[in-house]
């Protein structure tokens, strides 16, 4: 081992330049140095010419499995990338209920409007095809679809709306029948919709299918029915109505419904006491106010008149009369409507009717619809007072002129 030069253990040799650099080059046993040249990118110039060597034999290779893999990735990229890409974007769309109204309400049919708000994720343009979207019931299974909402080609960009106007749809009697119970007794049931169509991201197309709970309020038992404004009828009308009152139906969904007409058997627990009717009910959003007109059976309420002020004795004591309104049959346009008529059959309907307002309103209704009876007795009163009072003076005036003879 060859010794350290005198000049590495001084001090100023600790830090002379190049000190540590090494041993140079190598040299051959001819005598010539091995030049060994490194590039700026971390390679020398004896491997880029290696590579240039290698691909010069091997490019026809690496060509074919570019081919190759390209044959492969492009048909996976646009048939399972591309379409896994569209079905997400979808997935995660919110899809809101704006509007409804079920209208001209058939055994067999509804007139259909519906208002949606669909915002996707992406803020590009997409464009859907025609489409056909099936509104069915969750929670039923088999074929559950009650309605077809047949929707054109739409190009959606942000939050953009998506619906029908006034579309003649036929009804799915009983899965209809299951949806509508839902909507008059829960107060929160889904409309859920299915379908499938093409959608086009750019140029890319691509099949996907949409499945949405669309979350809304719903009729909820009418929670807070009332009958308000009662009034007694003394006597009866020609067609023998002898009650008339408002009755309060709440709408807490954003669905206009109409329903047509509603005839209701007025009980007191078990017993019928009346009947009343509803003519052509359209329930809108919010607290919907309808005229009501009613027959109440005089002969019943004496008969049963015990048993009745045993019933309502709780009630009476705080001022009002408990009555419950049973759906008998609902019609429109003549016709029965089954599905409203059984679902609303097994809604009891009840309301506290105030005794104050029931005796005030039928006072006040039997004064003015007697108003001029009445008039006509106090003139006729009227009249005889002023004739006796004429009579009494014509026999004052007649007394004194004897006293004055006299």
């Amino acid at each position: 081992m060859a010794d350290k030069p005198s000049y590495f253990t001084t001090k100023a040799g600790k830090y002379a330049l190049g000190a540590n650099r090494g041993p140079l080059a190598q040299q051959h046993v001819d005598g010539s140095q091995v030049a060994h040249v490194e590039l700026a990118d971390g390679t020398t110039v004896k491997e880029r010419g290696r590579l240039r060597r290698h691909w010069t034999r091997f490019w026809c290779c690496y060509l074919i499995g570019a081919i190759i893999f390209l044959a492969i990735f492009l048909p996976l990229f646009f048939t399972v990338i591309i379409q896994a890409i569209s079905q997400r974007v979808i997935d995660n769309a919110s899809l809101v209920l704006v509007e409804a109204k079920i209208m001209q309400p058939r055994p067999e049919s509804v007139l259909l409007s519906i208002q949606t708000a669909l915002k996707l994720t992406v803020d590009v343009p997409v464009r859907l095809d025609p489409n056909v979207l099936h509104l069915f019931n969750n929670d039923q299974p088999g074929n559950s679809t009650y309605l077809k909402v047949y929707n054109d080609a739409i190009v959606i960009h942000g939050n953009t709306s998506i619906g029908v106007q006034n579309q003649l749809s036929p009804v799915n009697p009983d899965p209809w029948k299951h949806y509508v119970r839902s909507v008059v007794f829960e107060p929160h049931a889904p409309l859920s919709a299915f379908g499938t169509t093409n959608i086009y991201l750019g140029k890319l197309k691509s099949h996907i299918t949409m499945k949405k709970d669309l979350p809304q309020n719903t009729l909820n038992s009418f929670a807070g029915f009332s009958i308000d404004d009662p009034k007694m009828l003394f006597p009866p009308r020609d067609d023998g109505v002898n009650l008339v009152a408002h009755a309060t139906l709440p709408n807490p969904s954003v669905m206009t419904i109409e329903i047509g007409t509603i005839t209701m058997d007025l009980k007191s627990k078990d017993l019928i006491v009346g009947n009343a009717t509803i003519n052509n009910l359209t329930l809108r959003p919010g607290n919907h106010s309808t005229p009501l007109e009613g027959v109440v059976d005089m002969h019943t309420i004496i008969e049963n008149l015990l048993p009745l002020l045993q019933a309502q004795g709780s009630s009476l004591r705080d001022g009002y009369l408990s009555l419950d309104a049973v759906t008998r049959e609902v019609e429109y346009d003549g016709v029965v409507i089954p599905y409203y008529t059984e679902v609303m059959r097994d809604l009891v309907l009840s309301a506290k009717v105030p005794i104050n307002d029931l005796l005030i309103n039928s006072v006040q209704g039997i004064l003015h619809d007697n108003s001029s009876d009445l008039q006509s007795v106090l003139d006729d009163i009227s009249d005889r007072h002023a004739a006796k009072g004429d009579i009494l003076s014509n026999i004052d005036i007649e007394h004194q002129r004897r006293h004055e003879v006299l």
